[in-house]
């Protein structure tokens, strides 16, 4: 279902910045403040599953060292 959202999402982002560009920067601002706190809560969940033995990485679908690079951005971001 969130992947179906975020689909509609990039749709009219696109659409808007056809038509309405400033409008599309200013929802594109709105997503990365979005985007920054609910990553740093879930990098902070998941930093906690990983003291507990889950690796990063293959839950990202990514190598584990990749896995660490991006829990360590969104854990920055704030």
């Amino acid at each position: 279902m969130l992947v179906a959202l975020l689909d509609q999402v990039e749709q009219e982002l696109d659409r808007l910045a056809s038509d309405a560009p400033l409008a599309a920067l200013r929802a594109i601002s709105r997503l990365e403040h979005v985007i920054a706190e609910a990553g740093y809560a879930a990098a902070y969940g998941a930093e906690a599953d990983a003291r507990s033995g889950t690796l990063i990485g293959p839950g990202l679908g990514l190598p584990e060292h990749e896995g660490r690079r991006r829990l360590l951005s969104y854990s920055l971001r704030r």
